[in-house]
């Protein structure tokens, strides 16, 4: 409990009837509700004693304690009572109680003896005194309060007590502050609460949107995926019936085109009275039909006998109470064909190795029939195991590879061989006389007259015109400097240290150009040497047209030697440049140095006439 010497703001405004201003006090918390002065009264008194209503109404809202006694020992209800003021008396029984309900004697001897006395004016001395009738019929005049016995209430007051006193709830009492309180703070705490249940609602439904979102998208992409593996399924089949269509048509075509062809050479044949040859396409053509009837018979019967043994004769394998019979025919069959793992390939009745085999396998059930077995649980199959497909898929698609790579390799070559046919045809028709050619056709037409037609005189000016142009130039050409270090070593006019120079800075010009061209093209193909085509043009070409053999073959073999790098080709080439020339000074000395030079075979022992024995 506060207590001060003098009275407070609140006991201030209570005494002067201001209840705004108690209600400002209270709800700014600047005094205690239940703070006393220096006689001990609390606001409540002071309300209490000067009949202040709606002062005592603010105080009860503010739940001021109503059972706390003064110096004088009265509560505030005490205080009503002794003044009279029921209105205040009748507020306290209405928002308090007590919790005993057994009447207070000293409340109720202090209501007896005040209920008599009244207020009056006395106008002869100008002031207010109480009146009493007496029994017999007189008044009772009193200047102070009605007098009581000071002992007997003290001892009424002593035996009783005064009870303490709790606010009730009740209809028609007044509102306390802490209700007030509560009740705010409750409408905030529901607020609060419902602010919290619309965010978790809204992330509820932000999460079950983002789910129901999540398995939409997720059914749609599901949807989608099987709409493009049903189109992706669609367009093989059509690509397929596409693709055997038109292998049919092109199958079709080329057979009658390969009759057509045939029957041409027939007529041929025949009209060139060429009977023999005509007997003899007739019995291959007869021969080569039947073959493949019996293949194809062949291929139809064993077919045949796997399904006759698998339906029919011999029980299912993957029934476990044949697994001894499968286990016995094992043993009986022949040693497996093939091994993958720990599978095995068994043939049931293979061929027969002695008579009495073959009399029992001509009376027998099977023959011929295949089938797969685990080498360690002995169970057995009729398909083939996923290791076994996934093996013949692998070697067919190996085999689909290698087949490939050989057809790029040979449409390769082909192409070369047309370009090199080309540009020998181009290099046969120049008129290098009544024209001014361009250095390109005149480098063609050098080699054309070096390597084809073996007339060396000729392109011996021609070479010093392509030298001339080189050095006005001042860039090494790969070409030209092949082509005179070949012509060099053919004719032996240089020794073999100027023609190896030549060669070295032609492979440094080629790998330049190289360079360039590949890093131009931006392609992963590796570089192509620039001396490709014109060693097929005219080296090669000269060979097939077979004019003068033994140059041809010298001049291929040096361009192997120089050029290519391939010594072994070389040499061979050599040995047919001495079948056809073994006399040949020139041949012989340019062989013994591939044989003995450190920068090719380096083998000192070796010797051209030797080695041309040998072979």
């Amino acid at each position: 409990m506060k207590m001060s010497g003098a009275m407070s703001e609140l006991h201030i405004a209570v005494t002067l009837d201001q209840p705004a201003v108690v209600r400002s006090i209270l709800a700014q918390r600047l005094c205690n509700v239940h703070q006393i002065d220096n006689k001990g009264d609390q606001a409540a008194h002071i309300a209490a004693r000067l009949n202040h209503v709606e002062c005592f109404k603010v105080l009860v809202e503010y739940d001021a304690r109503m059972g706390r006694k003064n110096f004088s020992g009265l509560t505030p209800l005490g205080e009503a009572q002794m003044a009279g003021n029921k209105e205040i008396v009748a507020l306290i029984n209405t928002n308090y109680t007590s919790p005993s309900r057994e009447p207070c004697a000293w409340d109720e001897e202090v209501a007896n003896e005040t209920a008599a006395w009244y207020e009056v004016w006395d106008d002869e001395e100008q002031r207010m005194q109480w009146a009493r009738p007496r029994p017999d019929g007189t008044v009772e005049l009193s200047d102070t309060p009605p007098p009581m016995e000071v002992q007997r209430v003290i001892a009424a007051r002593d035996q009783y007590g005064e009870r303490n006193r709790i606010r009730r709830i009740h209809p028609k009492s007044l509102p306390s502050m802490r209700q007030v309180e509560h009740e705010q703070q409750r409408q905030r705490d529901k607020e609060k609460l419902e602010l919290v249940l619309k965010n978790r609602a809204r992330v509820v439904e932000h999460r079950c949107a983002v789910k129901v979102q999540a398995h939409f998208r997720r059914v749609r992409a599901r949807l989608q995926a099987k709409q493009r593996k049903r189109e992706q399924v669609a367009a093989n089949r059509m690509q397929r019936r596409f693709r055997f269509h038109m292998r049919r048509k092109r199958n079709q075509a080329a057979m009658k085109l390969q009759s057509v062809a045939r029957m041409a050479s027939v007529k041929r044949d025949y009209d060139s009275f060429l009977h023999e040859r005509l007997w003899w396409l007739r019995a291959s053509r007869q021969v080569a039909c039947h073959a493949q009837r019996l293949w194809r018979g062949f291929l139809a019967r064993s077919e045949h006998r796997q399904l006759h043994a698998m339906e029919i004769l011999l029980p299912d394998p993957t029934d476990h109470r044949n697994f001894d019979v499968w286990k016995r025919l094992q043993s009986e069959a022949h040693p497996p064909k093939k091994e993958l793992g720990v599978y095995a390939q068994y043939t049931l009745g293979g061929t027969p190795r002695s008579w009495p085999e073959r009399a029992l396998k001509r009376s027998g059930m099977f023959r011929d029939v295949t089938f797969y077995a685990n080498t360690i649980t002995k169970r057995a199959t009729w398909t083939k195991p996923n290791g076994w497909l996934f093996k013949d898929h692998r070697e067919y698609y190996v085999l689909r590879v290698q087949t490939c790579w050989r057809a790029r390799r040979a449409r390769r070559k082909i192409r070369l061989y047309a370009r090199a046919k080309m540009l020998l045809e181009n290099a046969h028709s120049q008129d290098m006389e009544n024209t001014d050619p361009d250095i390109a056709v005149l480098a063609n037409y050098t080699l054309y007259v070096h390597s084809v037609l073996h007339d060396y005189d000729r392109a011996r000016g021609l070479y010093s015109q392509l030298n001339d142009f080189m050095q006005r130039r001042g860039v090494d050409n790969a070409f030209v400097l092949y082509s005179y270090a070949i012509f060099e070593a053919a004719t032996g006019e240089e020794d073999w240290a100027d023609i190896k120079d030549y060669a070295r800075r032609a492979r440094e010009a080629d790998e330049r150009m190289q360079k360039r061209e590949h890093s131009a093209a931006d392609t992963r193909d590796p570089p192509k040497c620039a001396y490709t085509i014109a060693t097929a043009a005219f080296y090669l070409q000269s060979i097939c047209s077979e004019h003068d053999p033994a140059e041809s073959h010298h001049n291929y073999a040096l361009c192997q030697m120089l050029v290519l790098g391939d010594l072994d080709g070389a040499r061979e080439s050599f040995l047919q440049a001495m079948k056809c020339s073994p006399r040949d000074t020139r041949i012989i000395a340019n062989f013994n140095t591939l044989l003995q030079d450190p920068d090719y075979l380096g083998d000192p022992a070796s010797n051209a006439h030797e080695l041309f024995l040998v072979h």
